[in-house]
C-alpha cells in the first residue's frame, strides 16, 4: 500500500489516498472540496478511487462527496454523521458554499472492520467535533480528522460538537497500544507518541 496526500480548499483540508500497489485501486480518506485536483491526483498517479471515507461531514471534508459518488465511488461516513449530508449539517452555508445533499452507500459504526480494495481498515468512534466523527485506522496509521491534531484537538463549538466527548475519544486515541503515525485532518503530521506527551490535552481531566 502507497499513500498519497494533498492539502486543498479554504480551510486546507488534508485529503489522503490509500492506494493498493497491485490493482492501483484507491481508498480517499475526506475528499476535500476541489474535485478537480483530486481528479488530476488521481490521473497523475495512475490509481483509480473507489472508495470514500469521510470522518465527519462538515463540508471542507466533505465536499465533493456527491460528486465522486455520481463517478462510482462509494461512499461511508458514520450512522450518525450521515443526515448532516442532507440536513444542513455540513456547515456549507455558513461559510459561503452549497454542495449538494446526498447518502452514504455504507455507514459504519464504532469496531466495523473494512477490507476495501485489498486494504484493513478499522473504524473508531471519536465523537466531539461532532458527534459521529470518526477515526480509521490502517496498519500503523491513525486518520484522525478533526479530532487530534498536532500538539492540539479538533474544535467543539460548531453544532453537536461537545468538549467532554472530545477529551474522551483523544484519550481513546491515547490509550490504543503501541505508537501510530498520526495523519490529521488539518496542518502537520504527527506520531501517537508525539501527542502523548506534547498535546494540550493529554493530561485535561473531564
Amino acid at each position: 500500500m502507497k499513500l498519497y496526500h494533498l492539502s486543498s480548499g479554504l480551510l486546507h483540508v488534508n485529503t489522503y489516498f490509500l492506494v493498493n500497489e497491485t490493482t492501483r485501486e484507491a481508498v480517499c480518506i475526506d475528499g476535500g472540496e476541489n474535485y478537480k485536483l483530486i481528479k488530476c491526483t488521481e490521473q497523475e498517479n495512475g490509481f483509480n478511487i473507489k472508495h470514500l471515507l469521510l470522518t465527519h461531514a462538515h463540508f471542507d471534508h466533505a465536499g465533493n462527496a456527491a460528486l465522486l459518488q455520481a463517478d462510482g465511488v462509494k461512499v461511508y461516513i458514520s450512522a450518525i454523521d450521515n443526515p448532516k449530508l442532507s440536513d444542513g449539517g455540513t456547515l456549507d452555508s455558513n461559510f459561503g458554499r452549497h454542495y449538494p445533499p446526498l447518502c452514504a452507500d455504507v455507514l459504519l459504526r464504532d469496531g466495523d472492520k473494512l477490507c476495501l480494495s485489498g486494504i484493513d481498515v478499522e473504524v473508531i468512534a471519536t465523537p466531539g467535533h461532532t458527534d459521529g466523527s470518526l477515526t480509521f485506522k490502517t496498519g500503523d496509521m491513525l486518520f484522525t480528522g478533526d479530532t487530534l491534531f498536532l500538539e492540539s484537538v479538533g474544535r467543539t463549538d460548531f453544532p453537536t460538537g461537545d468538549r467532554e466527548e472530545l477529551i474522551r475519544s483523544v484519550k481513546k486515541l491515547f490509550a490504543l497500544g503501541g505508537d501510530y503515525k498520526v495523519f490529521p485532518g488539518h496542518e502537520d503530521f504527527t506520531t501517537l507518541s508525539h501527542e502523548r506527551e506534547y498535546n494540550l490535552f493529554s493530561d485535561v481531566d473531564i
